[in-house]
């Protein structure tokens, strides 16, 4: 079995697509292409370029009747909120909170809008999986803002001094405690999570607070070594940057327990949280958990004994080698014949299918205007969290059930409850119609352009190689021919193909004519709201 060696297939669209939609959201037959053209090791070097960081959110909402801007005093319609101050200063509760509602559907939107435009890039899908991986929700904008933006910097880059900016950002601190971590009431919260789920895992249980990778006394010495960080109030200078107070920190070393060797801490103040993290990435087991996560948000769900020895073991080695640089280890991984070998075995998340069904079927927010533009994206965003998926909201510490909670996976995306919500929102995407979320309406038009997508298949006046090549694009693999048949009656009901080729052939003569071009966007239209509501599009 190859396991790791590079894949030594041919390079198609079929593996293009596999592997696009896999490290970005939303694979166009323009960005497949491109990666054909590029070849497999080159289209690895482009997906982890480190390209500019985006432009910060913008003010885009206006009042209810859609003329006045509202009401914030550190930003105009079309302008960044993000350097004015973290606190409104509004007269009531009402109007500030109203702001603060305006720049959280700023930065929701404008996160969505990153996801779209990322094209070939890998950076986004990294994003998300830190995002899940250091939950810390926050009520603040500017300090969600600000953590997205730190895991968005240090996506590609350091998993260990990204352990470390992490702990000491406002966002965590607040989140899990740590501003409240002092030397008179010591809070374990951010210390158990910073073992448990951020770095090593817990392992197995010996009995008495012994596991495989810590014990509680770890936890209480860990929390001991993190007291003394501080966040200042939104009112005061500098609210989305942490302080140490060496007066709130305990003195004196710190014992680490034998699953740490019985290293001693010794007491350094500012630094100490440093030390302790470079004491935890001394463990093997620091490199095997990471990449444990890595996999099944990349590849599968199931670690099986022989994946553990011969994928994961390996790729930890690489990533400990490179000094917890994990870009090293994800080339291998990504470019190997094992994450080829491992195809339709993923139920697309909540985000993942909103962008299946837009930008894969060509269907982007509007450029024509900010408000425009935002407000399409506000709605996907708010369709995936209606799907349980809402980035900055996620229902624990833990992150989504789907990358941990046993048996189940991925399947927790689609049971009985959720899949018939799937189905509809795939389906009005593409036919239009009104989406309820939430109790409240969004009327959506039929923007999808399935003219134009027609227009770039070769032959699709055949209603075989139309099917065909549609299925291709959106299941990545050939259907059969009892589903091709059922397909086709949804095209042209009853009728023998060379109906649809006459039909088509006539539009492509008088593109002008409404009726004709009326006639040929509803069949298509219909034929693709089906497509994209079967199983198969579901997965990937």
């Amino acid at each position: 079995m190859p396991y790791l060696d590079t894949f030594s297939g041919n390079w198609t669209s079929t593996e293009a697509r596999h592997l696009l939609r896999r490290t970005s959201f939303g694979v166009t037959q323009d960005l497949v292409d491109a990666s054909v053209s590029l070849g497999l090791l080159e289209t690895i070097n482009t997906l982890f370029r480190d390209n500019p960081l985006p432009e910060p959110p913008l003010k885009y909402q206006l009042d209810g009747n859609g003329t006045n801007e509202i009401n914030d005093p550190g930003a105009s319609f079309g302008e960044t909120w993000v350097n004015a101050p973290a606190y409104v200063n509004l007269p009531t509760t009402q109007e500030r909170n109203r702001v603060f509602n305006a720049r959280h559907r700023s930065l929701y939107a404008w996160s969505f809008l990153q996801m779209e435009n990322a094209e070939m890039s890998i950076r986004e899908k990294l994003t998300l999986f830190w995002h899940n991986h250091f939950v810390a929700e926050n009520t603040n904008p500017h300090r969600e803002y600000l953590y997205m933006n730190l895991l968005r910097t240090h996506a590609l880059k350091n998993f260990k001094e990204l352990v470390k900016l992490v702990t000491v950002d406002t966002n965590m601190l607040l989140y899990l405690s740590g501003a409240q971590n002092t030397n008179v009431a010591p809070n374990e919260n951010y210390a158990r999570e910073l073992l448990e789920l951020f770095t090593i895992g817990k392992g197995n249980s010996f009995g008495n607070g012994d596991f495989t990778n810590y014990t509680e006394d770890d936890i209480v010495e860990v929390a001991k070594i993190l007291t003394g960080w501080r966040v200042r109030g939104l009112q005061n200078d500098d609210p989305t940057t942490s302080f140490f107070s060496n007066f709130r920190h305990v003195k004196g070393n710190k014992t680490l327990s034998h699953r740490f060797n019985n290293t001693v801490i010794e007491e350094n103040g500012a630094n100490e949280y440093i030390d302790l993290i470079d004491v935890i990435f001394e463990q093997d087991e620091c490199s095997r958990f990471i990449t444990r996560k890595f996999y099944r948000w990349f590849v599968k769900e199931e670690i099986t004994e022989d994946v553990e020895t011969n994928i994961i073991a390996p790729l930890a080695r690489i990533i400990r080698e490179n000094d917890y640089e994990i870009a090293p280890a994800l080339r291998v991984l990504l470019a190997s014949d094992h994450f080829f070998e491992n195809t339709f075995c993923m139920v697309k998340s909540p985000i993942d299918l909103m962008f299946s069904v837009t930008k894969s079927l060509l269907l982007t927010a509007p450029k024509i205007s900010t408000t425009l533009e935002y407000g399409f994206s506000l709605v996907l965003y708010l369709a995936s969290s209606d799907l349980t998926q809402s980035i900055f909201h996620h229902p624990d510490v833990a992150g989504w059930k789907a990358y941990y909670q046993e048996p189940l996976f991925y399947k927790t995306w689609v049971n009985s409850f959720l899949l018939p919500k799937r189905l509809d929102y795939c389906r009005i995407l593409v036919t239009g119609g009104d989406l309820l979320i939430d109790n409240k309406k969004y009327t959506v038009p039929p923007l999808v352009p399935v003219l134009l997508i027609a227009s770039k298949i070769e032959g699709a006046d055949d209603p075989n190689i139309l099917i065909t090549e549609l299925s291709n694009q959106l299941f990545n693999y050939p259907i059969a021919q009892n589903q091709l048949d059922s397909l086709k009656d949804i095209l042209i009901p009853g009728l023998p193909d060379f109906e649809w080729t006459v039909e088509y052939s006539s539009y492509l003569a008088d593109p002008t004519n409404n009726d004709m071009r009326t006639a040929v966007d509803n069949k298509l239209r219909g034929l693709i709201a089906v497509m994209v509501q079967m199983s198969e599009f579901q997965i990937m």
